[in-house]
């Protein structure tokens, strides 16, 4: 039989609303919001964009790898997959550091060790506070982290399985799920026990073994997603997909209890260990239920989805990395062009300044330095293609 691979159209507009959430977290953090009621509870957990970001990595980087399986093909290049991932961080990446580092004036003092740290992502294993203008880069190192782990772990994941004739065949989902499941039990044990760690300069609970839990939600809904897509059937969560409308309901009163303090402080104060497990807990179940019914049911059915696949999102969503990247560069600019003191308010003017720098830079980065660098993506010295190799979109026999 043949079949034809879903596009998920709306997953681009999940990348900016998760970058839109980090740019006001930040926003309400320094300018003090947070602190304010319970919009600034809202606000403070904001970083829940985060969680956003690494569901829908685990789910889109995955998902060849569980399609190749499933199809009983070898798995994506490893080399190839490492190269691309480099061409899409790296460059922007670099520049911004650079930017950073002699731009800011906080950075003044910054040693050969900083710029070692910060250029080669390793900033997070080091006991030392992160370089001004670049605090949101913890999220990168642990997300790189995963791309140099997920060849691997996609192994670890179907490796054995169902077998016939003595050999493994097809992608069989219990294997995969109780693998997976015994992973983000053992990064919630992480997180519980790391955020006890005493010191403010020490990222062991930022580390990617903390953050396994919204990862392997994506993985998972790739997993299942691909073995759907080669063997079309009724399926539970395919039906829950359905309902837009009842997923966010629930991920939105799953995400509405870790605005309480049963999720840790709103500041930077070191959490407790239930706080901490509290916390991951529930922006992975709520990270679960927005994510699902944009990966399952209709893709374009409904308002909703068909707004989220328009050209607005899907422009955020392109530029979504480049407004990642350089928004707090632009925060702290507006700060000190403004002459606002951190932690006295203005939280509207500071995020509609940050947001007019950084939309127009973000833009401007991506269609004329990004989308160029990424044409080297299949380089013949990279792309080592495997003779029996077929494109995914064919025909399954």
């Amino acid at each position: 039989m043949s079949f034809r691979d879903r596009r998920f159209p709306a997953l681009n507009a999940v990348r900016a609303i998760g970058a839109l959430m980090v740019v006001l977290t930040h926003a309400a953090f320094n300018t003090g919001q947070i602190n304010h009621g319970w919009t600034g509870a809202a606000l403070a957990r904001l970083d829940f964009g985060v969680t956003l970001f690494f569901v829908l990595s685990g789910f889109l980087l995955s998902r060849p790898y569980f399609l190749t399986r499933a199809l009983g093909r070898p798995f994506p290049s490893t080399r190839h997959f490492w190269w691309k991932r480099a061409l899409r961080i790296l460059p922007l990446y670099w520049v911004v550091v650079v930017a950073a580092l002699l731009l800011d004036p906080e950075n003044r003092d910054s040693g050969w060790r900083d710029w070692l740290g910060d250029l080669t992502l390793t900033q997070l294993y080091r006991h030392s506070l992160l370089s001004s203008s670049l605090t949101q880069m913890w999220s990168l190192c642990t997300e790189v982290a995963f791309y140099l782990l997920l060849p691997l772990l996609c192994v670890l994941l179907v490796r054995g399985g169902r077998r016939t004739n003595g050999r493994a065949t097809g992608l069989h989902l219990p294997t995969v799920y109780w693998r997976a499941g015994v992973l983000a039990l053992l990064g919630l044990v992480w997180q519980v026990v790391v955020a006890q760690i005493p010191g403010h300069e020490g990222h062991y609970a930022q580390w990617l073994p903390g953050y396994l839990p919204w990862f392997l939600v994506g993985v998972c809904f790739a997993a299942l997603s691909a073995s759907l897509a080669v063997d079309p059937r009724p399926h539970p969560v395919e039906r829950m997909g359905h309902d837009l409308v009842g997923c966010w309901v629930l991920a939105v009163a799953v995400f509405a209890i870790a605005w309480s303090p049963v999720a840790g402080p709103r500041t930077l104060l070191t959490p407790g260990g239930w706080e901490a497990g509290a916390k991951l807990v529930l922006y992975t179940v709520a990270g679960a239920f927005f994510l699902l019914p944009l990966v399952f049911g209709p893709e374009r059915d409904g308002w909703v989805r068909t707004r989220l696949s328009g050209p607005v999102p899907v422009w955020l969503g392109d530029i979504s990395y480049g407004v990642f990247a350089l928004h707090m560069l632009f925060l702290n600019l507006v700060f000190r062009l403004l002459d606002i003191p951190v932690f006295t308010g203005h939280f509207v003017t500071v995020v509609v300044a940050t947001l007019l720098l950084t939309l127009p830079v973000a833009s401007a980065s991506f269609y004329l330095f990004e989308r160029r660098v990424l044409r080297a993506k299949d380089a013949r010295f990279v792309a080592r293609l495997d003779a029996r190799a077929q494109p995914v979109r064919a025909t399954v026999r």
